[in-house]
């Protein structure tokens, strides 16, 4: 399968352009949350661009998955600090009307994709037997307004911890936890162009995606069935879209 996957946007409309351009190219397009909350873009932009980035979806089904981030579900869960207080009631709805459309994780024969990355530390605490069906089964429950396994897990509040959920982990811990036997591409974390691909303790490519806020332009093309990637960037950064 060729998969194309994009990063955080925060509003940006960077992401969904890039998807648009190479909608028929690819076999699956992946976005990898985070569509809410920068100080660079509006909060008018960040709903256009989540229903912009819905509609997409809408329109070409199974061959789109959009992942949630840890911003996006910031809103969902008690207890966590929501960084558009003012707008928290409307986006808390704009997920929620919006859940069948939205998943946790998606995954391609090795390859695994979330908006972090999955700890093994962290998978270890539901004892699952197989990674690929407690994966659905977590897609699963959150479309049925399950949101537990969101719950952010460790001391740290930036989340660079080993035991913490694939929402909110960092690059540092990812590499030292990761689940053994998938590739992982994520973003979450913005990261310099040396520091986007690295290898796992267990020797697995983790692929980092996620760029400057006023950047939002990196993108990797993935071929699961030869197990190769590259990663790009988008060109045309400053034009008004």
């Amino acid at each position: 399968m060729k998969i194309l996957a994009v990063a955080d946007s925060h509003g940006s409309p960077v992401p969904l352009v890039i998807a648009r351009e190479n909608v028929g190219r690819f076999d699956k397009i992946v976005f990898l949350g985070d569509f809410f909350d920068h100080e660079d873009e509006e909060y008018c932009e960040q709903k256009r661009n989540f229903l912009s980035t819905m509609d997409f979806k809408k329109r070409h089904g199974g061959k789109v998955s959009v992942l949630l981030g840890n911003h996006d579900a910031n809103y969902l869960l008690p207890n966590m600090r929501k960084w558009q207080p003012e707008h928290a009631d409307e986006i808390k709805s704009l997920i929620v009307s919006h859940l069948p459309l939205l998943e946790i994780f998606f995954v391609d024969k090795k390859w695994l994709f979330s908006h972090a990355g999955v700890s093994g530390v962290w998978l270890s605490n539901f004892a699952a037997d197989d990674a690929g069906t407690f994966f659905a089964q977590t897609n699963a429950d959150f479309h049925s307004g399950d949101f537990s396994r969101l719950a952010f897990c460790g001391t740290d509040g930036y989340g660079d911890e080993v035991t913490q959920n694939p929402l909110w982990i960092r690059p540092y811990s990812l590499q030292k936890s990761a689940i053994l036997g998938f590739n992982q591409v994520v973003g979450h974390t913005a990261v310099s162009d040396s520091e986007r691909v690295k290898k796992s303790e267990d020797g697995d490519t983790l692929l980092f995606l996620d760029s400057e806020p006023f950047l939002r332009n990196v993108y990797a093309e993935i071929n699961t069935d030869k197990d190769s990637f590259e990663i790009k960037k988008f060109a045309r950064i400053w034009e008004k879209f």
